[in-house]
């Protein structure tokens, strides 16, 4: 859904950071803002140096450099997307969704209050299995096979984990004293209407429950393990308007920011491989709910990570899915590795047999999945010449899928010396296959992919060129570059963005064009035209304008890695040494310039310019002592 400005503006001035990341972590008053340890995963200190400014409702960590605001906090931590993270704000803060204007947004409007609807019962409906399991007895089965799983109390809290007893109708009875709908909770696909029409029952029973919860905390369905014998193994919560299976990752509320801060996400099968291995330690995880790996899945992971190691079983299953992965992984852009666990049949069985440090050894040499699916149709690889054809025509679908031209020239290289032919063949065999209009495997490698200007004794360079089914590269977001500036540029930002007084003092200074780095003048042209626009946005400012920079840490004034407090006789006087060094680099460029000019032809009235701006200098140099 799109949100007018208005109506992102309202949930921004609704919503305080401070509530949000004191969720995560303890913070205590500290000069203007507050203080604590960094909440994010990958950054263990023993010190706070996690700065929130309530009044900006910005973030800095002055020891790992994360910086931002509301929304990218939810984004970096949560893993939610923007519209998401405006969604949970609204809802949080008890605000509408801005309401349908005509008749295709009316029905909409209809289909989102209806996901709402179901989201709401799922809810209920995990707190009635969790709570059923807080209440199950300690002889009673399903705590015993806890126990036999080695889940911990603290795992069953953080993943949410119930039980769904094993009567035909628990659901339903709690449903009925809620007065939950139970139409509509069949519509959820928690109950069902009996075939005599005279009632209801539950689709889960006698179960260990995983709720599979978004990355917003809402629960979208539910997995059932059976806990003793029975078919299936497995039951998932069938398709609704809030859940389709092959766009879902299972785990990603509990695990999406360790995939973000070690840049990496380990791809499981099942529940409880997942929850096995983030309680044995490894955290950056997401699972694929029996089913196999879907375009939907390869886009959802992008938004987190290009890193991808996926576990396959070592049984020809676990084959058949490496293969059926490889072009969809590639094809989204992501760099896949690959492991065959054929010591045991699943990660959990792994661990409990040899560790979770031999895994972690596995996963950190797995090799390239393009190259452990070679290997595996290599398996009997004899050199014949009906082989090699085969194994070319076997491989076509991969290269038609890579999007990155570099990754495809190296895959053909791989494939070439491993089938012992030369890159020729290899490049004539795909071509031939996938047509005229298919691009060279080798095209682009090791050049630079700036466009068909570049050109070779042979012809055009073919860097742009691509097999069938290729997209164009996305742009990048142009962000403001910052970095590289003087010492009192960037200074005279810092201050100049932490109190309305300093930013004043700037403005009164008619010093911005005199600033010679281009980012810095560029950030404070903007943000001196949000202010003339609106005073009251200035605590803002720093919030509206951090994730347009390309160092946001660069905002923020430190002083022996802390932020620094105010001190509005001290402010002034480095403000104005700011000034005056950036007046004197100013007219020593400018001298510089006019000098560089009379090389060649000697002109009087430069000479007394050039004598005039060093006349100024010295002033200026006088001032300051």
């Amino acid at each position: 859904m799109r949100f007018p400005p208005e109506f992102i503006e309202r949930v921004q001035e609704a919503s305080n950071l401070v509530e949000i990341i004191s969720q995560y972590t303890q913070l205590r008053p500290s000069g203007q803002g507050y203080m604590g340890r960094c909440p994010f995963p990958d950054h263990k200190e023993k010190t706070p140096s996690f700065s929130v400014s309530e009044s900006k409702q910005v973030y800095n960590c002055f020891g790992c450099k994360k910086t931002g605001n509301l929304f990218i906090f939810l984004k970096d931590y949560n893993g939610m997307s923007f519209p998401e993270a405006v969604e949970y704000l609204a809802d949080r803060a008890g605000i509408p969704l801005p309401v349908a204007s005509n008749d295709h947004d009316d029905v909409q409007q209809k289909i989102h209050d209806k996901k709402k609807q179901i989201l709401k019962l799922n809810k209920s409906a995990a707190e009635f299995f969790t709570q059923t399991f807080q209440k199950s007895p300690a002889e009673h089965n399903i705590r015993s096979y806890a126990k036999k799983r080695n889940l911990t109390p603290e795992i069953i809290q953080e993943f949410q984990i119930g039980f769904a007893p094993s009567e035909w109708d628990s659901l339903v009875q709690h449903f009925n004293r809620l007065k939950i709908s139970l139409p509509l909770a069949e519509e959820a696909k928690l109950i069902k209407a009996r075939k005599e029409n005279n009632g209801f029952f539950d689709l889960f029973r006698d179960r260990l429950m995983f709720p599979i919860i978004s990355p917003t905390g809402e629960v979208l369905a539910f997995g059932g393990r059976i806990h003793d014998q029975g078919e299936p193994k497995y039951l998932n919560s069938p398709e609704t308007q809030v859940f389709h299976k092959g766009r879902v990752l299972y785990g990603l509320a509990q695990t999406g920011k360790y995939i973000r801060t070690q840049d990496e996400v380990i791809i499981v099968e099942g529940y409880m491989d997942l929850v096995s291995l983030y309680q044995a330690g490894i955290k950056n995880l997401a699972a694929t709910m029996g089913t196999a790996l879907t375009a939907d899945h390869a886009r959802l992971i992008k938004r987190i990570t290009q890193n991808v190691v996926v576990l396959f079983d070592g049984d020809l299953a676990g084959q058949v899915a490496a293969e059926r992965s490889l072009p969809i992984l590639l094809s989204s852009g992501l760099y896949a590795r690959g492991v065959f666990l054929t010591d045991a049949k699943d990660p959990d069985e792994f661990v409990n047999r040899f560790g979770v440090e031999a895994l972690q050894a596995k996963i950190a040499k797995a090799p390239d999945l393009f190259n452990l699916v070679l290997q595996m149709w290599m398996k009997d690889y004899k050199g014949e010449a009906s082989q090699k054809v085969k194994l070319v025509d076997t491989a076509i679908p991969i290269f038609q899928a890579i999007t990155d031209n570099r990754l495809k020239s190296l895959y053909a290289t791989e494939l070439a010396q491993r089938m012992n032919v030369s890159m020729e063949w290899v490049r004539s065999a795909l071509l031939g296959k996938s047509g005229a209009s298919g691009a060279s495997p080798q095209s682009g490698a090791g050049r630079n992919q700036a466009g068909p200007q570049q050109t070779s004794p042979s012809g055009p360079s073919k860097a742009n060129e691509s097999l069938p089914g290729q997209g164009a590269q996305p742009k990048q977001d142009l962000k403001i570059k910052i970095s590289g500036a003087t010492q009192a540029e960037t200074l005279l930002m810092q201050l100049g963005l932490k109190s309305r007084a300093n930013f004043e003092m700037v403005e009164s200074q008619q010093i911005l064009s005199q600033i010679n780095h281009l980012g810095i003048k560029t950030l404070l042209e903007k943000a001196q035209l949000v202010y003339r626009q609106d005073v009251n946005k200035f605590d803002r400012l720093t919030s509206l304008l951090i994730d347009e920079v390309d160092v946001p840490s660069l905002l923020f004034q430190t002083n022996a890695g802390v932020e620094s407090e105010f001190d509005a006789e001290k402010e002034t006087k480095m403000l104005s040494d700011c000034v005056r060094r950036i007046q004197q680099d100013s007219l020593k460029s400018q001298a510089k310039s006019l000098a560089m000019g009379m090389k060649q032809n000697v002109d009087t009235e430069k000479l007394k310019e050039i004598e005039s701006i060093q006349r100024n200098r010295i002033s200026l140099g006088k001032n300051e002592k």
